[in-house]
């Protein structure tokens, strides 16, 4: 599974940065709160994401992660900088929850995804998908 993956993928030994930093990008379908879930485990591995969420889901169980994130004070981001390389500067790696196999009809040019993905089109560090790249 992609969330096990993450820890053996990049372990905390080999990532750049003292701090292991992680910006988890989550899209407001189903793999958005695939990406929750995956922000929540990569707390409990050691690492310290932080989340951009900007379309909120209002599915019950999309706002329970939230909250499971939120009680675990993983910070969430207001806004996605613009400026790529204050995320390359900041974070060791992006984990891309933006667009899965079943959001990539149509979705691509609708905000917020078309504003996330031509962000992250020209990050310098790695993004792991969790599913279909969102790109």
């Amino acid at each position: 599974s992609p969330l096990s993956l993450s820890p053996q993928a990049f372990p905390l030994r080999s990532l750049r940065r003292r701090q292991p930093t992680l910006l988890v990008a989550c899209g407001p379908a189903q793999n958005g709160a695939v990406g929750l879930v995956c922000a929540r485990h990569l707390r409990t591995f050691d690492y310290e994401p932080t989340i951009f969420y900007p379309k909120r889901s209002p599915d019950p169980l999309h706002r329970d992660f939230t909250t499971q994130c939120e009680k675990m004070d993983i910070p969430f981001l207001s806004y996605l900088p613009t400026e790529v390389q204050l995320i390359n500067d900041a974070y060791n790696a992006v984990v891309d929850a933006v667009l899965g196999a079943e959001g990539t009809q149509g979705t691509e040019g609708t905000e917020p995804c078309a504003a996330i993905l031509a962000t992250l089109r020209h990050v310098r560090i790695p993004i792991v998908s969790l599913d279909v790249p969102s790109g």
